[in-house]
């Protein structure tokens, strides 16, 4: 029996290296992509350097590692099967995000099967610094973008008034007299938020340990890079070269680095006079328990891990490939005549097709006897995915645009048919925006829906077409008017749409 089960112990880190790479292929897409994008996109550029940190960090602890090795646990299985299920999600819901944080959950599986909880527990910090190195969901950072945007925007002009100069703010551009400066997504702030997160984070892992102190210096960058980035767009505004592309642009981006990591090193510097370091209590180390398990047994782990990969992760392929679904008919035969409305199609710029990636579009207007029109865009996708485009609010879209928000909410055209609604105001004028999703038969307003909902459709229906309906008016003669005028023109078109949207 000794012999047998030292056989098998030399069986497994071969086991081992065929399960690692196993889980390497399949996630390799995920990964080329993820390498794609963080070498293209200048917001998670910093996310490249993070897995070698974590690899540092690995190597700092070899010693303590060996000693949890070969006492593995029943929940690495779990892990692998809660993976592969988050990566099914994510595909379905055509997501980035949830197929590159499944990675972090297999591997953590993976460890789980070498060390049990104690290896987890030891390696749990390098393990979160590859969860910040994702770009964050859509979603997300559509929320944190504008607002950032505005506030960077505000800023700005307010130090532009106190220095003397006139400035004036509309939305997210701000108006200097004799040029305008739009503050583009870029400019918001993010990529410096999210860069000095991370670095603020690293920092504290290795100079300190007590909890006030860390939530004090990595609540202090936030501000800080809001600040300095409001102060960069000011110097834009004095200096036009600083707008330019080149040098001296990122320069000024440097900049707001050296200026946050300041801040941070006096707050760390004032804390540590608080209370200095020699009170930092050492990492606390506990010894591995149980004892190593008999190399039988491990490969009992191993051989099922390997089970689920080579089956959990084809089937989770397959499934998340939901079908496409074309238009009931096509959007060349949408009526031009809705009850007293009367439309035409009007041209729209092949680029913002382009951007939207919709597999159809209808781009209308229509006109009543004695009121201003009504602008329809309806986009269709046949099966919502990463690469080829899914539904997305229009609000950041107008937003961005410089209009500015001054109502939102939800409103009603008829019994189970809600609609989002905007007021919008730009250089004096206002417009009032319905919109809202017909997905798969449903009609509703949230975009988190949308995705709950194609998640449940791929998985029972395997379908996750679906459109975005959006109409436009000039707020005249008043608000009140504008919205009954959407009412009265969305009551004619509900009936249409099921003729052209699968339910």
């Amino acid at each position: 029996m000794a012999n047998e089960d030292k056989a098998f112990s030399r069986l497994i880190p071969v086991t081992m290296a065929v399960l690692a790479i196993a889980v390497l292929w399949f996630y390799w897409p995920v990964l080329a992509k993820l390498f794609v994008d963080l070498a293209e996109n200048e917001d998670y550029s910093f996310g490249l350097l993070l897995p070698l940190v974590s690899v540092y960090i690995v190597y700092l602890r070899l010693p303590q590692i060996r000693s949890y090795l070969w006492r593995p646990s029943w929940l690495g299985l779990l892990f692998l099967v809660a993976g592969f299920g988050l990566y099914l999600v994510g595909e379905l819901a055509a997501d980035f995000y949830l197929p590159r944080l499944s990675l972090v959950v297999v591997i953590t599986g993976l460890i789980f099967l070498m060390g049990g909880w104690g290896l987890v527990r030891l390696l749990l910090f390098p393990l979160f610094l590859l969860i910040l190195m994702f770009p964050l969901p859509g979603l997300l950072t559509k929320q944190l973008t504008m607002p950032l945007q505005l506030i960077s925007s505000r800023l700005a002009t307010a130090m532009l008034q106190m220095v003397g100069i006139p400035a004036f703010c509309q939305g997210n551009v701000i108006d200097l007299g004799v040029r305008q400066m739009q503050m583009v997504e870029a400019c918001s702030g993010l990529r410096y938020i999210l860069a000095l997160f991370a670095l603020g984070v690293v920092f504290c892992y290795f100079f300190q340990r007590r909890l006030w102190k860390i939530l004090l210096l990595l609540m202090v960058l936030i501000p800080s890079a809001i600040v300095a980035n409001a102060f960069r767009v000011m110097a834009m505004g004095i200096i036009p070269a600083l707008q330019v592309p080149g040098f001296w642009h990122a320069f000024s981006g440097w900049l707001i680095f050296v200026f946050c990591l300041g801040i941070l090193s006096l707050i760390n510097w004032i804390s540590n006079k608080i209370q200095p370091l020699s009170g930092i209590p050492p990492e606390p180390f506990a010894p591995p328990n149980p004892a190593p398990r008999r190399g039988l047994a491990i490969m009992s782990y191993l051989v099922l891990a390997l089970v689920l990969v080579g089956l959990g992760g084809p089937i989770a392929i397959r499934v998340a490939r939901a079908p496409a679904v074309q238009l009931g008919q096509s959007f060349d035969n949408f009526p031009m005549e809705l009850g007293p409305w009367h439309g035409q199609l009007v041209f729209i710029d092949p680029e913002m097709v382009k951007a939207t990636k919709s597999d159809a579009h209808l781009n209308a207007e229509f006109t009543h006897p004695g009121q201003p029109p009504v602008s329809l865009w309806i986009a269709y996708y046949e099966t919502q995915k990463k690469a080829g485009g899914f539904v997305h609010s229009p609000k950041l879209c107008l937003t961005g645009g410089g209009w500015t928000q001054l109502n939102t909410g939800i409103g009603r055209i008829g019994k189970d048919m809600p609609v989002n609604y905007m007021i919008l105001k730009q250089m004096g004028t206002s417009m009032v925006v319905y919109y809202w999703y017909l997905q798969r038969g449903r009609w509703f307003t949230s975009e988190y829906l949308n995705k709950l909902y194609m998640v449940l459709d791929g998985l029972r229906r395997r379908r996750t077409d679906g459109a975005l309906i959006r109409l436009i008016t000039m707020a005249e003669p008043n608000e009140d008017a504008a919205r009954k005028r959407l009412d009265a023109f969305a009551l004619q078109l509900a009936p249409v749409l099921p003729n052209f949207i699968p339910n």
